[in-house]
């Protein structure tokens, strides 16, 4: 049975990182909705979360292996970039420029100050 699985799992994309992380809240989410008093609610909730469940299935078992792990990379890039900007949160501060919207980090505690974009050399001032 084992090699029945590992043959059928051959070629195709299998459940990655994006695909668990879409995957178990929704399974949670629809045993979840069954506590849900507002009959419109708990209906809209568990087809949410059928769906995003029938989404991560469809992602394990496409044989179109470029575009689920190009999926799955954006996802881990924009991990590992929450993770370092939550670990910089005490020492930096994160500013969108309002031209191209290019994330600045300027260091904490100085005051008001000009920040220049890098990308689009547009000025503006906040306080750190």
């Amino acid at each position: 049975m084992k090699y029945k699985l590992q043959a059928f799992f051959a070629g195709r994309n299998g459940f990655d990182q994006l695909g668990r992380v879409i995957l178990w809240p929704s399974l949670a989410l629809m045993l979840l909705s069954s506590f849900i008093g507002v009959d419109w609610l708990r209906t809209l909730v568990y087809y949410l979360a059928f769906i995003a469940v029938c989404y991560a299935y469809v992602r394990a078992f496409s044989r179109n292996l470029s575009k689920c792990q190009a999926q799955n990379q954006k996802y881990l890039n924009w991990k590992a970039q929450t993770r370092l900007r939550f670990q910089q949160r005490k020492a930096y501060k994160f500013y969108h420029c309002p031209k191209c919207r290019q994330i600045l980090r300027v260091p904490r505690g100085k005051g008001k100050i000009k920040i220049t974009c890098r990308s689009c050399g547009a000025d503006f001032i906040k306080k750190t």
